[in-house]
């Protein structure tokens, strides 16, 4: 399987491994040991800052995912209009009765005579 690494992003890598294999070697002609050894713990830090700073500086980018498919102007999903609001019904307020009795309200059928019920009324 191939992976594909962006051009920038593998030179930084290199120059990266170049600047922590050069500090290996430094701290290897430093040692004061009887068989000179390198400090492998310096040069794998200095590498590592090295990559993350060229990184940074560079602004290496995710490239596009090739995986998932374009959308074609065929595939296109219909455009559906918002429903539409239904529109607000405005309150009535109850309007004062003539003879003073707020908030009772009188049937039709009841306003022909005060004493008859709305039943006998319908009769």
């Amino acid at each position: 399987m191939n992976v594909p690494i962006d051009v920038g992003a593998g030179l930084i890598f290199l120059v990266s491994a170049a600047v922590g294999y050069a500090v290996h070697r430094h701290t290897r002609a430093t040692s004061t040991t009887a068989p000179p050894t390198g400090d492998i713990g310096v040069a794998f830090t200095a590498g590592s800052v090295t990559l993350v700073a060229l990184a940074f500086l560079f602004g290496v980018s995710n490239p596009p995912n090739t995986l998932e498919p374009m959308p074609s102007p065929s595939q296109s999903q219909p455009v559906t209009p918002p429903t539409p609001s239904p529109t607000p019904v405005p309150e009535v307020s109850p309007t004062p009765d003539p003879d003073g009795a707020a908030g009772q309200t009188t049937s039709p059928a009841a306003a022909g005579s005060g004493s008859e019920s709305p039943q006998q009324a319908v009769e």
